[in-house]
């Protein structure tokens, strides 16, 4: 699942990642998220840490990809 939360205003891109995540719960969780901001790179790696799934960041042009991974219920 990949989540385009670029240009999104303070906290709508956590309330996406958190919806996507709990939409999937019980299952092994993949959803790249697209963000426009080092601090959003920073709240998603948190949230996802909190909720016990792991990230990746990768740096595209002009934005951040978090791909969040995971196999548990604690996210949502």
């Amino acid at each position: 699942m990949i989540i385009d939360v670029r240009g999104l205003e303070d906290p709508e891109p956590l309330k996406k990642l958190k919806e996507a995540l709990s939409s999937q719960c019980a299952t092994d969780v993949f959803i790249e998220v697209m963000v426009d901001t080092k601090e959003y790179v920073k709240k998603i790696q948190a949230f996802a840490s909190m909720s016990g799934c792991t990230t990746k960041v990768e740096e595209k042009n002009g934005y951040w990809l978090v791909r969040v991974r995971g196999g548990t219920c604690k996210c949502g």
